[in-house]
């Protein structure tokens, strides 16, 4: 089983409680599930709402100062409510306001088909090319479709998903191991103070 050296399983290391009298090193050194991220934003009164990157770095700016983040105090121009629509053109661009709706659903299923879905891939995509059109949606949509078909397709994985980062890498060392035995060594690591990166 080749990773970060680990002591043996026999060994049982007694992960902190995540409160706010655990220590910013302590926090920073072991892994959190997000849903206890969340839980501790809420017991403290702090935004509930964003990744796992961003709940950390909020708490640890908690744990470090005793208070929420600062934000910024001045109110922001009110802005209407905007009403989305769905296009008159598959040529017209994606609005400002697009979000992964119902409607936008119905309306790309009746473009691709019934096996459209959201996903964060296209959501980083329209992020990196404003104004796309809806027809360059669906054309990269069913082009990213297609790419996933390929098994040495390597998709880009975000960095808060530690879980889907560990996997891959593993694999690449151990060509010959069951996703059992890279579960078993995940869940190991991730039982053990540090980072939770594998390393062969």
């Amino acid at each position: 089983m080749a990773h970060r050296s680990v002591p043996p399983l026999s060994i049982k290391m007694n992960r902190p409680k995540l409160n706010k009298k655990i220590s910013i090193t302590d926090f920073k050194n072991w892994y959190w599930y997000k849903k206890e991220l969340v839980e501790f934003c809420k017991q403290n009164k702090l935004k509930t709402t964003g990744r796992k990157p961003e709940l950390t770095e909020r708490i640890s700016y908690f744990l470090q100062n005793g208070c929420p983040p600062k934000t910024n105090n001045l109110k922001s121009p009110t802005k209407k409510k905007a009403i989305q629509a769905l296009p008159r053109s598959i040529d017209e661009p994606i609005p400002e306001n697009y979000t992964s709706s119902e409607l936008y659903r119905a309306y790309f299923k009746s473009l691709i088909g019934d096996h459209f879905h959201f996903s964060a891939y296209m959501m980083k995509y329209i992020k990196n090319n404003p104004g796309i059109t809806f027809r360059q949606y669906r054309n990269e949509w069913q082009a990213e479709h297609e790419r996933r078909k390929d098994k040495n397709y390597k998709p880009d994985i975000m960095k808060s998903c530690e879980y889907n980062q560990y996997i891959r890498d593993f694999f690449l060392n151990n060509k010959d191991r069951s996703l059992k035995d890279a579960i078993k060594c995940w869940k190991h690591i991730k039982s053990l103070p540090g980072n939770n990166k594998y390393s062969g």
